[in-house]
């Protein structure tokens, strides 16, 4: 192999860290990390498994789970089949984020729904000062989400994890009143809506629909708000443009204010328009 010396540097750290570990066969595993990451060793090798990725992705699975990985607001995330892929649209939320003053130093912010931990890892990634909690209940999420989050932590990220459904208000008691931030992307689509093959096929089902007007955890996301969020907490949820007037209505029945739906067009692909509704208890 031709490796910089940069390269050698950061394969004689590796072989330290993995000695540390405790890893079985330390020679074989940096062989398949340095393989796969800094140089392929055989060239013929990967134009196969580049030929029988690009034959995945015209069966239309995501490229996510072909690749194992995703970018998402300069973070390396781990993701495969049985997790939600986090888009670029959810970035709205952060944009929200960083132009808004609610949130003080030290409160504490909630991830719904949270999947492989995006919305939540991001957050925490711009506001270290903020007291994050990914919330996901599916057992195979909680594994990547779990994963994201140890990735991350290298990178001075902080963020806890619960396993919980948010139907089981139970499960959230310890912060009642005490939540300063809730922000979820969830599942959002009516059941009889068509999807591209992507998210109706390949994608877990649980983690894009939600009963027949695509609503039913937004409904459980908004009552599950009005008992844990603190006095000047605020409520974020990405939806469907085209849900953004039930949501907010959703938002008046549970008497929240300062109810606004933000639409961001430079985020618009295939899958439709960036939108989320945020509401407070008061400000």
């Amino acid at each position: 192999m031709s490796l910089t010396d940069r390269e050698y540097l950061a394969i004689n750290q590796a072989r330290a860290m993995l000695q540390e570990s405790g890893v079985w066969d330390l020679e074989e595993d940096l062989s398949c990390l340095i393989d796969r990451y800094i140089e392929r060793v055989d060239k013929g090798r990967a134009i196969e498994e580049f030929m029988l990725a690009v034959q995945e992705r015209c069966n239309r699975i995501p490229l996510g789970h072909i690749v194992g990985m995703v970018e998402f607001d300069e973070m390396p995330l781990v993701v495969g089949s049985g997790v939600f892929i986090p888009r670029p649209h959810s970035k709205i939320i952060h944009k929200w984020l960083e132009a808004s003053t609610a949130l003080r130093p030290g409160a504490s912010v909630l991830d719904l729904c949270a999947g492989s931990g995006a919305i939540g890892l991001a957050i925490a990634r711009r506001r270290p000062d903020l007291k994050v909690t990914c919330v996901e209940f599916d057992e195979i999420a909680v594994q990547y989400l779990k994963r994201n989050i140890d990735r991350i932590a290298c990178k001075g990220v902080r963020v806890n994890h619960l396993q919980a459904d948010i139907r089981d208000e139970h499960a959230f008691t310890r912060f009642t009143h005490q939540v300063g931030l809730i922000v979820a992307n969830p599942p959002y689509v009516p059941q009889s809506q068509e999807l591209l093959p992507e998210w109706s096929d390949h994608h877990p089902q649980a983690s894009v629909y939600s009963g027949a007007d695509g609503l039913e955890l937004i409904r459980q996301i908004i009552s599950l708000a009005h008992q844990l969020l603190s006095r000047e907490g605020w409520l974020v949820i990405e939806h469907g443009e085209e849900q953004a007037q039930a949501v907010r209505e959703l938002l008046k029945q549970s008497q929240l204010i300062n109810i606004q739906t933000v639409i961001d067009k430079e985020m618009s692909d295939a899958s439709g328009s960036s939108v989320m509704t945020v509401g407070s208890k008061s400000r």
